[in-house]
């Protein structure tokens, strides 16, 4: 009488759950040997054919990643993380063209997808065909304003292009929306150097390193900033922030005080609700 109770309905979805986490931990055999069970169980589990592509992918078999995805692609043509995920699959192959096809067959499901028009950016990004990538973006970003990645790639695409104050104004989106978008301070910093601006290249470096909590690091960057440019009110400011993280009030208050007089806005105000003289 118990042999109807073997199987439980949802043990695909419980062997995929435990593939994850094993991927998760680095347990690369016992991950295998979860989703091979899932799949085991149910055949048409999507989400199980995608995590058994991403599998192949972290042992560098992207054919087999391709054929997984087209698998689970047979199961469900519209399937979005099926078709996001063959594309950006394709795309690291350089398959391009393929990659744009898979593409627009999502945007053709979901043209309200943001993160459709994001990727599809990607691989013209890939393919060096800039001007498109910056088409798709401007795309995306009309979908979602707040969409901080989008941002970052249009700023990459720009940079290609030499179009160096849009990528700045890409980059500076970015972080407005994110300032722990660490990535953006690289290419900011990388754009104010082409600029001619060495003082707020380093000051972005020490944003870099603060936004990872690398505080030591930060301090230098912003010293040297300072040191080569004692009117930088935005790098003593961001000094007194970085010293303030590290305890050292000291310090944080001599910066603060500096960045004030110098008559940045934000120090001021901190200096007035504290009755600080500066």
């Amino acid at each position: 009488m118990f042999s109807g109770c073997t199987k439980h309905p949802d043990m695909s979805e419980f062997h995929t759950l435990k593939a994850e986490m094993y991927m998760r931990a680095g347990e690369m055999d016992n991950a295998q040997k979860s989703i091979g069970e899932a799949l085991i169980e149910n055949a048409s589990n999507i989400e199980a054919h995608v995590l058994q592509s991403k599998l192949y992918l972290l042992e560098n078999k992207q054919d087999k990643a391709v054929e997984q995805l087209e698998k689970a692609r047979s199961i469900d043509a519209n399937n979005l993380d099926v078709l996001y995920s063959l594309g950006y699959v394709l795309t690291r192959k350089g398959e391009y063209d393929k990659a744009i096809d898979v593409y627009n067959a999502a945007i053709a499901i979901k043209p309200d997808s943001a993160l459709g028009y994001n990727n599809l950016a990607v691989t013209y990004h890939t393919k060096k065909e800039y001007k498109k990538s910056i088409e798709q973006l401007k795309k995306a970003l009309n979908v979602n304003p707040q969409f901080v990645e989008a941002y970052f790639n249009k700023g990459n695409s720009h940079a290609m292009l030499e179009e160096l104050q849009d990528a700045l104004a890409a980059y500076n989106k970015a972080v407005e929306l994110n300032p722990k978008y660490t990535d953006a301070y690289v290419e900011l910093s990388a754009i104010q150097s082409k600029l001619g601006n060495p003082a707020e290249a380093g000051n972005n470096v020490g944003l870099y390193y603060f936004w990872r909590n690398e505080f030591p690091q930060a301090v230098k960057a912003f010293s040297e900033v300072v040191t080569a440019h004692p009117n930088h009110a935005i790098a003593h400011n961001n000094l007194a922030v970085t010293y303030d993280k590290m305890g050292n009030q000291e310090m944080s208050l001599q910066h603060l005080k500096q960045s004030a007089s110098l008559g940045y806005a934000p120090a001021i105000e901190i200096c007035r609700k504290n009755n600080i003289a500066y």
